[in-house]
């Protein structure tokens, strides 16, 4: 019975990674994983994380939402991440939604007890034809990478990895020329399993920085498979609570303030050398 039912997920997988391979993607609040880590892809890296899943909330129909983000390692220290093309597909209808520009910057790289320490802002430019809301956000990463075997040659390659971020979500709403500002906090994990291939993940945050209207309670929990140094597929299952009118929004547009929207889906990724 579990080797059926982890070959059922297992094909789900590489489906839905296919898919979102071939889809320019991008889902507006949805990642396999939302909080950050203080590092950065190997200078000259060009990285590609694509992601799609199905999101469902009680009363609605189910949303389906993918999203690609590319970027690239400049140097040592400095990361550009761009794109986010993507869109949700609801009832015979796709929306496109924002595209996003991230520079990241690694202030202190440590392992041990001793964390890494990055810093990252970002801004989200809408595609969707509704330029009243311009929404972004600063944040700093802290990462413990712990327990690094001693024979192994990558030193992010760590049996327990501990990350917390701290920041804003900013919008500032052009029809009334006005200005918000919202704490934001994210605090997750990623630990290996039976395998060092295989590692299971969780995190609790107060929304995706992505969307500006989510709250606290949100959470993930899921799996991710190194298949290989430059390659890897998650499967993550995701909860937040429908607290506010564009959450709900987003979800498909239905359920209650006080009901949750789940969802299901899959990411991939995967490394090139460009230059070093």
């Amino acid at each position: 019975m579990c080797a059926r039912v982890v070959q059922r997920f297992g094909a789900m997988a590489i489906i839905v990674a296919a898919v979102s391979l071939h889809w320019p993607s991008e889902a507006f609040a949805v990642r396999p994983f939302v909080t950050d880590d203080a590092r950065i892809v190997y200078k000259g890296q060009f990285e590609v994380e694509s992601f799609a899943g199905v999101s469902m909330a009680d009363g609605s129909r189910p949303v389906v939402e993918a999203r690609s983000i590319q970027g690239l390692a400049l140097t040592d220290r400095f990361e550009l991440i761009a794109g986010g093309f993507g869109f949700t597909y609801q009832g015979g209808q796709a929306r496109p939604l924002d595209m996003l520009v991230q520079p990241k910057y690694v202030i202190h790289r440590s392992f041990g007890m001793i964390p890494s320490i990055s810093v990252a802002a970002a801004s989200l430019f809408p595609l969707s034809g509704n330029t009243q809301h311009w929404d972004s956000y600063t944040m700093a990463h802290v990462s413990w990478f712990l327990f690094t075997p001693e024979n192994s040659t990558d030193p992010y390659d760590n049996d327990l990895a501990i990350h917390v971020n701290l920041g804003t979500k900013n919008r500032y709403d052009a029809g009334s020329a006005t200005y918000q500002m919202k704490f934001y906090w994210a605090a997750g994990f990623e630990v290996i399993t039976f395998s060092r291939e295989l590692r299971f993940l969780a995190e609790t945050f107060n929304g995706d920085p992505f969307g500006f209207e989510e709250k606290f309670p949100a959470y993930q929990t899921g799996f991710r498979w190194y298949r290989t140094p430059t390659m890897q597929v998650d499967l993550v299952f995701r909860g937040i609570r429908n607290t506010t009118e564009d959450v709900r929004f987003v979800a498909g547009g239905g359920g209650l303030p006080e009901e949750w929207n789940y969802t299901i889906q899959v990411g991939f990724r995967f490394l090139i050398d460009v230059f070093r």
